[in-house]
């Protein structure tokens, strides 16, 4: 492909940003002033390379799994940046209030485990890395889900909400009202709504665009939370949070 069809081939795979967006080569074609042969010519060499793939019944293109694994790839790259602009930050809020700290990250439609800084504390949750985190249910998933656009939060209610203790909040209300108190507050908990006896508290993290993309989140069990919940510690992950966020800021990594 020559220059100027790389070029417009790199246009029309940015039409497909959009949540679940299809287009026809007649869409695209009168989009960028072309002819429907040049358009499908670069539509084929995309679907070829399962860049882009066509609807069997109405001949429209979206996105294909050749894209998935490039933005796959391109999460985990974001992904192990802000784990290493986190773990000093983390590290540090660890060793100052003696309490296990976790990295939750956002990757395409999960929030997963992406740090855990523990304690030498014997009494503390064991969670692995990759662990996925619900948003109905874990803080961190939680202060993260809180700071999407409505839509976005909507789609996140729409999935399963399973539940996991007598705690476990799964009413879409109540959870969408937890969210608004969240964006309020800063802070989002998880009052052993995962599993009884654990407590957590979470703050969000931004990238440079001001989406949230991570949070730091303090576990612990539910009856070392009374020291925790008050406003020095609440100042003190607060504080966490936003200088990860400044670091992401000043890398414009993310």
């Amino acid at each position: 492909m020559e220059l100027k069809t790389i070029e417009r081939a790199i246009l029309v795979l940015k039409c497909f940003t959009e949540w679940d967006s299809s287009l026809s080569t007649t869409e695209l074609s009168k989009k960028f002033g072309t002819n429907k042969p040049t358009m499908s010519r670069i539509l084929t060499t995309l679907k070829k390379h399962a860049i882009l793939e066509q609807e069997p019944t109405t001949r429209r293109y979206r996105l294909g799994s050749g894209m998935a694994r490039i933005a796959s790839a391109f999460n985990q790259y974001m992904n192990s940046e802000i784990v290493a602009v986190a773990k000093p930050i983390v590290d540090k809020l660890r060793d100052d209030i003696g309490e296990t700290i976790h990295v939750e990250v956002l990757s395409g439609n999960s929030i997963y485990l992406a740090y855990v800084a523990r304690t030498s504390n014997r009494v503390s949750l064991m969670v692995d890395v990759g662990y996925h985190a619900k948003p109905h249910v874990h803080a961190g998933a939680k202060a993260i889900v809180a700071f999407c656009e409505s839509t976005g939060i909507e789609r996140w209610l729409a999935g399963d909400l399973p539940k996991h203790t007598i705690n476990t909040i799964t009413d879409t209300e109540k959870l969408r009202e937890i969210y608004r108190r969240i964006r309020q507050t800063g802070v989002a908990y998880d009052w052993e709504e995962n599993l009884i006896g654990i407590n957590a508290i979470a703050a969000p993290v931004f990238n440079h665009k001001d989406s949230a993309v991570a949070a730091i989140t303090i576990v612990l069990p539910s009856y070392r939370m009374g020291k925790k919940w008050d406003s020095h510690f609440i100042e003190m992950l607060k504080d966490a949070a936003n200088k990860i966020s400044n670091g992401l800021h000043s890398g414009r990594a993310i």
